[in-house]
């Protein structure tokens, strides 16, 4: 009989890491299969269009289309500089001449016969992709994307906002369910300035505060109440698709929300890995396709290959498995599985999946798809 598999948040000392950085319109790669990269390393570049402007030419001259085109003294493709003159129109017998100055550099794009408007197409904007991770790059898709490999530590979290950073861990040595204040910060013998700190149940609105206040990298904690998750974003945020926020740094954890104490595994992983540089990420996605929150911290290469394990590999769901709800209405809520039914059955949205049926800690028993579990040991 086939088995069902349901994923778990990857927490490892050491396993193979692959990213692919990617272009959002053709550009060209800088890098070359097998190059080794820094986590600051370009890697690709395109241009972005400029803006374009559009100069209404009669209108702005006072006279008539056919004697403004008359008086186009540009050309299409030809370059310009602000305040240079893209007509000239003499009106009176030749006696007033009326100058039309460019309102900005860029390339003449189109001259409208019809309506005498000139378009101006603004210097374009650069691009640039870097590595994210330092790592070897393993495969190029020519001016599209490469593929960066690295052997690191790597730590998932369930939730996360604020997109990718870099930093040097900081584990901190507090118990695992206590609330970080501006207060437990001051007391850490170290600069915070690029770290990303790693511990504790959560961060109160003084420590996330006084966080910011030293220009802290990231924040990786147990949980997050929602109101201080929306103070800290500026708005109330969903749980579906984040990463682009305006958040001072970015801000990860690894239990769910309310008050809950940052695993064991965690801490004693950001323990190991104290004064490391790493690359974080908060970056999520809970539906299809499923993005989690990341910290990635490169190691050098490992002498005993059997060690290194190949991150997000699943495990078996089964009756008496721990498990982790990640799609409202229980985001976040830990369970045992009592039963998994073998036929598909019909959920709220109207569509019949596979589900399984759960007994969460409070007490509550649940029949929840099976697609909206993770594992947890």
């Amino acid at each position: 009989m086939a088995q069902a598999y349901a994923p778990a948040l990857e927490v490892s000392e050491r396993t193979i890491v692959r990213k692919v950085r990617e272009l959002p319109l053709p550009g060209k790669h800088l890098v070359q299969q097998g190059q080794w990269v820094e986590a600051t390393t370009s890697v690709l570049a395109a241009e972005l269009p400029g803006d374009l402007s559009i100069i209404r030419a009669a209108d702005r001259l006072g006279f008539e289309v056919e004697d403004v085109m008359r008086g186009i003294v540009v050309s299409v493709g030809e370059q310009v500089v602000e305040g240079q003159e893209l007509a000239r129109v003499k009106s009176f017998f030749g006696w007033f001449q009326s100058a039309l100055p460019s309102p900005a550099a860029g390339t003449i794009e189109f001259i409208t016969e019809a309506n005498a408007h000139i378009g101006i197409r603004h210097a374009p904007i650069p691009l640039s992709v870097d590595a994210y991770v330092q790592g070897r790059v393993i495969e190029v898709e020519p001016g599209k994307a490469v593929t960066i490999e690295t052997e690191a530590g790597f730590i998932q979290g369930i939730f996360g906002v604020g997109g990718e950073r870099r930093g040097h861990v900081v584990a901190l040595a507090i118990p695992p369910d206590l609330v970080v204040t501006d207060q437990v910060l001051a007391e850490v013998n170290q600069p915070l300035d690029n770290a990303i700190l790693v511990g504790g149940a959560t961060f109160d609105q003084s420590g996330l505060r006084y966080a910011a206040e030293q220009r802290v990298s990231a924040v990786i904690c147990g949980s997050i109440d929602a109101p201080g998750l929306a103070d800290f974003v500026g708005y109330e945020i969903g749980v579906s698709i984040t990463g682009d926020e305006p958040v001072p740094f970015t801000l990860i954890v690894t239990e769910g929300f309310g008050r809950l104490a940052i695993s064991e595994r965690v801490r004693s992983l950001a323990k190991q890995f104290h004064g490391r540089n790493a690359s974080v990420n908060g970056a999520t996605q809970v539906r299809a396709g499923a993005t989690r929150p990341e910290l990635i911290v490169p190691l050098e290469p490992a002498v005993d290959r059997q060690i290194v394990q190949e991150a997000g590999q699943g495990r078996p769901l089964e009756v008496g498995a721990k498990l982790r709800i990640i799609r409202v209405p229980y985001f976040g809520a830990f369970g045992t599985i009592t039963a998994l039914p073998s036929e598909p059955e019909s959920i709220p949205s109207g569509a019949r999946v596979r589900v399984l049926r759960a007994r969460l800690e409070s007490g509550e028993e649940v029949t929840v798809p099976r697609a909206n579990v993770e594992l947890v040991p």
